[in-house]
């Protein structure tokens, strides 16, 4: 072919003459582009060399490749290890049947221990440079509903989320550290077997994997997968993985309640969330794909990448990509809603009758609290007394009238209308608020807790958030939040659907409402089931 093409004035590389070559016997026409059709010699060598081959060439030219592994594999064991290298080594160990699989769970397991460990320095930081500029600002405004909107909305509610930010930096750092040395690709491989017990496919990892973040690249990326049956069993089960909105949420209870554990057994509870979201999507998928998805699995086929260093930039990029998204949603969609519930947590305002009866009722009167707060706020914090002191009714009144206030807002209707189906679970209304507002966006959930009982229940405006849940109480004056609460509403929030737009991507994906319901009602049928469990059982032992 070189001969003729120089004979036509043509110039190309050994690779283009391979490529030609392949092109011409699989019965290819090149001769147009090339120009090569008036060299009557190279035509009929191409027959010939048709008419001798006596089979398609490219099915040849595979069996000539099996051909020589057979020969390296007969010289016998010591020449076929010759040829091993480091690569083959490593993943004779991490894509063993039975060491894979440990050493993957073992990775992850350190992945949430160190999202704890390393984060937790950062977030003390953060909270006390949110708090104090919160206060700082706080001090050139005069009383009233603008001061109020500051603190109790903005720095309660957006404040009490951005503070998490440490720990999504450091789970994106983790996470694509193990995605550009190589391994998350063969975290795909080791997990197909599993995947298929279950009637998924391999290529459900990616989405799955990619649903930690957001389920809403999650669901889309299923479109990789080619079956139909198994790409909709892989849609449907994606919302139960953790994602990032969830970890502010898991963050907030994990620190408040067992923050007197070592951060590897705090990551090790962080751990089992995500493991039990994975455990529930397998039952999910398993029952689907045996009833009203039922049908045959098809093949999993991967090519795994060499190992390699990660690159910095890249792991980079990929964490401030992460960590900006994050931090734009609490600045727009967190920081709307935490005005909006403020406001919604504020008015309608109680009347004044309405207050001086609630006063009366603890003997004293509305200018006695005012009188009161305006003592309390020139006086220096006092120490804490050895011995216990009576009740003070014009504190007690005070908090009353917050709690009444609440109660009588517009938020505040709306929880008492869900807390009958709550309440069985443990949670009260100021809990369903939260719950409501975390259709919006998971963490608002933890904004929601800051503006709730920023506005109704303690008096230190600029606490933390987990004093003023410490400091929460039922209608009987016990404790509301408990260890065994928090695992209730973890649980809840392992199962449930909460995510609208998540739901809205459903709609376009399936090309309807008929799943993206079905999916919405029964995970949060499931959460529901799960924290009732949880709260009756535990609450009787």
């Amino acid at each position: 072919m070189k001969r003729q093409l120089k004979a036509a004035g043509r110039r190309i590389s050994p690779a283009q003459a391979q490529c030609i070559a392949w092109g011409l016997l699989g019965d290819g026409d090149f001769t147009g582009v090339l120009g090569l059709g008036a060299i009557e010699p190279l035509i009929v060598a191409v027959g010939k060399a048709r008419t001798a081959w006596q089979g398609d060439p490219v099915l040849a030219d595979i069996a000539r490749r099996y051909a020589w592994i057979d020969a390296v594999l007969r010289r016998g064991p010591e020449a076929a290890q010759s040829r091993v290298r480091l690569r083959d080594r490593l993943d004779a160990v991490l894509l063993h049947r039975v060491a894979g699989p440990a050493i993957f769970g073992l990775v992850m397991w350190g992945l949430f221990v160190a999202i704890f460990t390393l984060a937790a320095p950062l977030m003390d930081a953060a909270e006390g440079l949110v708090l104090a500029f919160g206060a700082w600002v706080a001090g050139f405004m005069g009383d009233g509903l603008l001061h109020d909107l500051w603190l109790d909305g903005v720095v309660a509610g957006m404040g009490g989320v951005v503070i998490f930010a440490p720990q999504i930096a450091f789970m994106f750092i983790l996470l694509s550290v193990l995605e550009e040395s190589g391994y998350l690709a063969r975290g795909a491989f080791i997990l197909d077997r599993l995947l298929r017990g279950v009637g998924l496919h391999g290529r459900s990892f990616v989405p799955l994997l990619s649903s930690h973040a957001c389920a809403i690249p999650g669901v889309m990326s299923a479109r990789t997968i080619p079956d139909a049956r198994e790409r909709l069993t892989t849609m449907l089960v994606a919302p139960f993985m953790a994602c990032s909105a969830r970890l502010p949420v898991y963050g907030l209870l994990i620190g408040v309640f067992f923050g007197h554990l070592a951060a590897w057994q705090q990551g090790t509870i962080l751990a089992g969330l995500f493991v039990g979201g994975i455990v529930a999507a397998a039952a999910v998928a398993w029952t689907l794909r045996r009833t009203v998805l039922k049908g045959a699995g098809t093949s999993f086929l991967i090519e795994l990448p060499p190992y390699r260093l990660p690159s910095i930039g890249e792991v980079a990029r990929v964490t401030g990509r992460a960590v900006k998204a994050f931090l734009v949603r609490a600045g727009t969609v967190i920081l709307a809603l935490s005005v909006l519930l403020w406001a919604a947590m504020t008015f309608p305002r109680l009347d004044e009758q309405g207050r001086a009866a609630i006063a009366a009722s603890h003997g004293t009167t509305l200018e006695a609290i005012a009188a009161g707060q305006a003592a309390g706020d020139a006086e220096e914090p006092a120490a804490a007394p050895a011995e216990p002191v009576a009740a003070d009714p014009v504190a007690e009144a005070a908090a009353a009238i917050k709690q009444a206030e609440l109660e009588h807002s517009l938020a505040g209707r709306l929880g008492k209308v869900i807390e009958p189906v709550i309440a069985p679970a443990g949670m009260d209304w100021q809990i369903g608020i939260g719950l409501i507002s975390a259709f919006a966006a998971r963490e608002v959930f933890v904004s929601t807790m800051g503006v709730v009982y920023g506005v109704g229940e303690i008096e230190d405006e600029t606490a933390p958030l987990e004093q003023r849940m410490t400091a929460a109480t039922r209608p009987d004056g016990t404790v509301l939040w408990s260890p065994l609460l928090a695992v209730a509403v973890m649980a809840w929030f392992v199962l449930a659907m909460q995510c609208l737009t998540t739901v809205g991507v459903m709609v376009r994906e399936t090309g309807g409402w008929r799943w993206p319901v079905a999916q919405l009602v029964g995970m949060n049928v499931m959460a529901w089931l799960a924290a009732v469990a949880i709260w009756q059982v535990g609450s009787r032992l």
